[in-house]
């Protein structure tokens, strides 16, 4: 008998994890590991220093792979089979559209979603261009909550909160400013959601989500812009020229946040990217198709975007992850999708553009967090199995107290008078290393729980 145990959507943004050997299945990696017998995946661990998180359906654990988008994991007897879900996107994306029309789409898509809810409507609100169009979007603005923190050395003074705030004074949304506290004390919590699929970076979600909590009903409807800008055409001129394995890095999006993979102890070639590349090398002819790979490759990274919300209790809509919406994006004429000055357009159209609003720029999420909760040493000798012991031991003294010199050279580089000598000292290859090691402190970290959790595994197995 075949029990299907999960289905896909079109872009992967809900990962399920399976087990080759043991069968087991679920939305938590942490579930489907033995942990006893845990093995590692060469190239997949090598995948997972180099981007960040799991990529390629592998996992830094052998035998522990992800269903890919748009399949069904089937199990029969003890036995798991996945098959491929028919999606003919060559067919949606052939037919021209018009902005009017992309914009109608998505209106629609909006008030589908605010017409079944009850109550308010949170609205994640960064002043970037896609929770503006939400906005936007909107039918009733009264029933909106808008939040927004800022990510700059002044939470308050930032180019986010500035946007966010006139957005809502000019559709008369009630919008508050959440102040990110840090957030270090939740890296157990993080394992305990993630474990070692992607890295701890997301922390500052769950701040944020917690305190957006306290201040809502609860059980309200979240609408988030995820991925908007490249179903838009941010990014489109990056994706634009793939012509070769080398180039399919460029789709996985890593935003620095990952850990040195040539430091790995296991030997790996990059097999993985290899294969893929054979696999999709037709599709990776059209531009289109390589805009919705980059954004699958991408939910494995983000999709704690959508799930720490629900871990807090919202239920979680992403209109611009919907079919229609965006493949009725990615029909719009190239010259307009470029740099999404169609967006652009129709922002200004109706007032909402905002770029003039003030508020400094200066993306500083991590660097405080590091000096108000210091992190605990990674374990060098229990971490040899997988990376070079001496790496982790850079790791420990950047990101320590001993690489505080690094902010200080960070925050002189930005003050005026001081920039164009940091810019010269930076094309000599004096660049900052202390968000470098902070990335990979939250890349290997995970890998750590996961060798705890082994050993104590194998401990009570004895």
């Amino acid at each position: 008998m075949n029990e299907l145990v999960f289905e896909s959507d079109w872009l992967g943004t809900d990962p399920c994890y399976y087990n080759e050997v043991t069968g087991r299945a679920g939305r938590n990696i942490n579930d489907v590991i033995d942990f006893a017998n845990l093995e590692f995946d060469a190239e997949g661990l090598g995948a997972y220093l180099g981007t960040g998180y799991s990529v390629f359906q592998h996992t830094p654990v052998r035998h522990v792979r992800y269903l890919p988008p748009s399949a069904r994991l089937w199990r029969s007897g003890g036995e798991l089979r996945v098959e491929d879900v028919p999606l003919d996107l060559d067919a949606l994306l052939a037919e021209p559209r018009t902005e009017d029309e992309a914009i109608d789409v998505l209106r629609e898509r909006v008030r589908a979603a605010e017409s079944a809810a009850e109550g308010e409507i949170v609205i994640p609100t960064s002043g970037g261009y896609d929770s503006r169009l939400l906005n936007l979007m909107i039918a009733e603005p009264s029933r909106v909550r808008s939040f927004t923190f800022g990510a700059t050395p002044r939470q308050w003074d930032s180019a986010e909160v500035a946007r966010a705030r006139a957005l809502s004074e000019m559709l008369g949304t009630r919008w508050e400013r959440i102040p990110i506290a840090p957030f270090h004390t939740r890296l157990d919590e993080w394992d305990e959601a993630f474990g070692p699929a992607l890295h701890a970076h997301g922390m500052y979600q769950m701040e944020f989500y917690r305190r957006v909590r306290s201040r809502v009903s609860g059980g309200e409807l979240l609408l988030s812009g995820l991925c908007g800008d490249w179903f838009e055409g941010k990014g489109d001129e990056i994706l634009r020229s793939q012509t070769d394995p080398r180039q399919v890095q460029q789709m996985i999006l890593t935003m620095g946040m990952q850990a040195n993979p040539e430091v790995s102890a296991m030997p790996w070639r990059g097999a993985l990217a290899e294969e893929y590349y054979e696999l999709h090398r037709d599709i990776l002819k059209s531009h289109r198709r390589r805009v919705i790979e980059g954004v699958r490759f991408r939910m494995m990274l983000v999709h704690y975007l959508l799930r720490v919300p629900r871990l807090y209790g919202f239920t979680v809509d992403a209109p611009f992850l919907d079919i229609g919406v965006a493949t009725t994006m990615l029909d719009l004429p190239d010259e307009r999708r470029l740099k999404r000055r169609w967006v652009t357009e129709y922002l200004r159209s109706r007032n909402a553009l905002f770029e003039d609003a003030g508020g400094g720029s200066l993306y500083w999420l991590y660097w405080p967090v590091m000096r108000r909760q210091p992190l605990a040493p990674l374990d060098d000798a229990l971490l040899a199995e997988v990376v070079r012991p001496d790496y982790v031991r850079w790791i420990n003294r950047t990101v320590s107290w001993r690489g505080l010199w690094w902010e200080g050279y960070e925050r002189l580089g930005n003050r005026r008078g001081f920039r164009r000598a940091a810019k010269r000292l930076r094309e000599l290859g004096l660049r900052q290393r202390r968000l470098d090691a902070y990335h990979a402190y939250m890349t290997l970290r995970p890998i750590q729980r996961l060798l705890q959790k082994r050993d104590a595994a194998r401990r009570g197995a004895a």
